[in-house]
């Protein structure tokens, strides 16, 4: 039997947030780490009340100062995990590990790559974008759930179809294509945006489902047996996973040979997904026994924090929010931060503590 990881981990990342696939793939190699034996927590960046921040569905307790002290007062060096639309450097983090969870500096600019001590990518086209000489993995986490998105019941006629244009619309500014013009459009964290249950059904009666962007409702489309039509655009030029998923079950352009593709190959797409998932423990392992080893040369001098507040009731809601916006200020700038508050108020987005 294999000792357990004697490193932690420690996971930074925003609240959970159900329609974020790249929050529920840190929350979720939380989980895996600690079903495989380890400690990972996730630090809240920024920071939140953790009755609302939690995921329902993974075990991935919140960093606490009596943590981080513990592991320094003891010598166990941590290795911090982040995505990269986060700018590490300023915290003591004494093994680095970027997740590029989308291709580099696409949504994000941060520091070289150069600066960290391990990368792991979400899929291969990410990584074969990498030049730096530094040891990297591929760590490809499907969180979309095979067996809520599932194909209907009975073998009814597909009709209709329906699109997703998230980042595309409300990042970018772009304008959508007459294609997809008067259809169903599926949103996230708007007042009337639909349902998990309203989305599965969409995607159960749908005969097409037109994406401007790589979200994980593409994959959950598939998952009900619809094809997706991907629109590519100035900011979505490449797929993510397209060599894991074996680029079957969609279309990379409203072209009728590549519809058909989408159209023969969707039925595959279901046993795919469930291959990828049973490989992930191995994945998962792999990267344990690389990382450890690197923490084990490593020396913990310097504490990776100090200040994690200590939540006693709800009382502390206002203190969180506070630093809740600071931390945002911190990370973004002011300028970007009070940008993306505006457009949220604008469009009803605005989500603080929100589960």
């Amino acid at each position: 039997m294999n000792p357990s990881p004697r490193h932690p981990y420690y996971i930074i990342a925003p609240p959970y947030i159900r329609t974020s696939a790249g929050v529920r793939v840190l929350y979720k190699l939380a989980d895996l780490i600690n079903k495989a034996g380890g400690s990972a927590y996730i630090y809240l960046r920024p920071h939140s009340y953790h009755a609302s921040a939690s995921s329902p569905m993974d075990i991935a307790p919140f960093l606490t100062q009596k943590t981080i002290d513990y592991h320094f007062a003891n010598g166990i060096t941590p290795i911090v995990i982040y995505p990269e639309t986060i700018k590490v450097a300023k915290f003591s983090a004494p093994v680095r590990v970027r997740y590029l969870l989308n291709y580099d500096d696409l949504l994000f600019e941060n520091d070289p790559l150069t600066s960290d001590d391990f990368l792991l990518c979400y899929s291969k086209n990410i990584e074969e974008k990498i030049s730096a000489n530094i040891p990297k993995q591929v760590l490809f986490l499907p969180v979309s759930d095979a067996s809520f998105y599932r194909p209907p019941a009975d073998n009814s006629v597909r009709k209709g179809a329906c699109y997703y244009a998230g980042k595309f619309k409300y990042k970018f500014n772009g304008k959508t294509l007459p294609i997809t013009d008067n259809l169903p459009e599926i949103t996230r964290d708007l007042p009337n945006s639909q349902t998990p249950e309203e989305i599965r059904a969409l995607f159960q009666k749908s005969e097409l489902f037109y994406c401007y962007e790589d979200s994980a409702l593409a994959l959950e489309a598939m998952l009900c047996g619809c094809p997706t039509v991907f629109l590519p655009n100035t900011h979505f030029t490449k797929t993510l996973g397209s060599i894991e998923i074996a680029n079957i079950g969609y279309a990379w352009g409203n072209t009728a040979e590549q519809i058909f593709h989408a159209q023969s190959t969707v039925g595959k797409f279901r046993d795919k997904y469930i291959e990828l998932n049973k490989s992930v423990l191995k994945y998962t392992s792999e990267f344990i026994t690389k990382t450890q080893e690197i923490a084990a040369h490593t020396k913990y001098l310097t504490p990776f924090l100090n200040g994690i507040p200590i939540e006693k009731n709800r009382l502390f809601i206002l203190i969180d929010l506070y630093r809740f916006i600071l931390e945002s200020i911190i990370d973004l700038g002011f300028v970007n931060f009070s940008k993306i508050v505006f457009k949220r108020i604008k469009t009803g987005r605005i989500r603080f503590m929100k589960s």
